[in-house]
């Protein structure tokens, strides 16, 4: 071959292999995102209806080791002893290495009743774990955008839920309903402080979760990033 051949044969090899890398480049598009659906808050006054899941809280699993967390949204983690009763503004590093998480206490009154907090985001917590790895959600590929979903719970005097109210959508529907029955799962108390009752006489429990794709070891089942809050009013 001539040197002329071999710069002509060069020159076209350079010219496929950069139509080629335009081309994976192309198909490897991230997901679209999905926009927020419906009002802004919904009443789920009829919890047997919103889903199947059983609200039975001396189910096995139902009540996890006690409890670590207080939190806020500015605050920088914290990996030290557990602190209850105190200002929030603490954040506490729960889960694992490979399923990485946060709780957080969201306002004053709940650092105040730190005790009574730290055992309902333990709790949610738990069965936030045991949802991730369902093979619905353990598949799921979220959107980067994707917005926290906050629940506000109403419990009882005698620390029953009673009703639950989507009032933010994460902008991703099968994230909304887990963190529903998450709630229904997770969200009750025995004997209660009665100083933390509200001013309606009943405990007023607001949730954020952030959930984040973390890890996946073969490119269909992922781990996530659990951010998880708690306010009371």
């Amino acid at each position: 071959m001539s040197r002329a051949q071999q710069k002509r044969f060069f020159t076209a090899t350079l010219f496929a292999a950069a139509i080629l890398t335009a081309g994976c480049a192309a198909d490897d598009k991230p997901p679209p995102s999905i926009p927020d659906a419906g009002p802004q808050a919904r009443l789920l006054s009829n919890l047997s209806a919103v889903s199947d899941a059983p609200i039975n809280p001396l189910a096995a699993k139902a009540v996890p080791a006690p409890g670590e967390g207080l939190l806020r949204d500015d605050a920088a983690v914290s990996a030290g002893p557990r602190t209850f009763q105190t200002e929030p503004g603490i954040s506490r590093a729960v889960g694992s290495e490979e399923r990485p998480g946060t709780v957080r206490l969201l306002n004053d009154k709940a650092a105040k009743f730190g005790d009574f907090s730290a055992v309902i985001l333990d709790r949610v917590y738990a069965q936030l774990s045991i949802a991730e790895k369902t093979e619905d959600i353990s598949r799921t590929r979220l959107p980067t955008e994707l917005k926290p979903v906050v629940i506000t719970a109403i419990l009882d005097k005698s620390g029953k839920l009673t009703e639950l109210i989507l009032e933010q959508h994460s902008g991703k529907a099968k994230i909304d309903q887990m963190m529903i029955d998450v709630c229904k799962k997770g969200l009750w108390y025995e004997t209660p402080p009665a100083a933390a009752l509200s001013g309606d006489g009943n405990y007023k429990l607001t949730l954020r979760l952030k959930l984040e794709n973390f890890a996946s070891s073969d490119e269909h089942h992922w781990s996530f990033v659990t951010d998880l809050g708690l306010g009371l009013g």
